[in-house]
């Protein structure tokens, strides 16, 4: 199998139909739109040599919704978002989806979105939504200082010297 066949995000096949993207005069190619996306916004991350084994950074999540589900969405919401990347369990108790995830493949706001595609609302109040972009901007600063290179520190000689 050629490199160039695995997504570059979680390891999968890679397939012909979703478009691929040039870095560094590279060419990488996905097995799904989403991680075609996750790519794109930190390509850094992701654009190692194969061989490196990139560590899971599993989040346990709540969001809270603004009102319960029946058991018969509560099902449906679970296959959904069971089909992301990255997604490694989900379960629904009343007006809470308990959801756990791999960073590297699926953040919070990615799921938020697919939620709001198939029309599920969350909670709208004030501390739900102050929750929601703590959690967003802490998932955001954690991709980019795993993104980041090693930089020299003030007490540290540069690697190599």
């Amino acid at each position: 199998m050629n490199t160039s066949d695995v997504c570059p995000v979680c390891g999968m096949l890679a397939v012909p139909e979703i478009a691929s993207v040039e870095h560094h005069k590279m060419y990488f190619y996905f097995c799904s739109q989403q991680c075609r996306e996750s790519f794109v916004a930190r390509p850094k991350l992701y654009a190692t040599s194969p061989e490196k084994e990139r560590d899971e950074v599993v989040k346990q999540r709540t969001l809270r919704l603004n009102e319960s589900l029946e058991e018969k969405v509560a099902t449906l919401i679970i296959a959904y978002l069971s089909e992301m990347m990255g997604v490694k369990n989900v379960l629904v108790d009343g007006n809470r989806i308990r959801i756990t995830y791999d960073l590297l493949q699926v953040t919070e706001k990615q799921i938020e979105a697919a939620l709001g595609e198939i029309g599920v609302q969350l909670g709208g109040g004030w501390l739900e939504r102050l929750h929601r972009g703590w959690v967003h901007d802490s998932e955001e600063t954690e991709l980019e200082n795993r993104a980041a290179s090693a930089a020299p520190c003030c007490n540290k000689p540069p690697p190599g010297a």
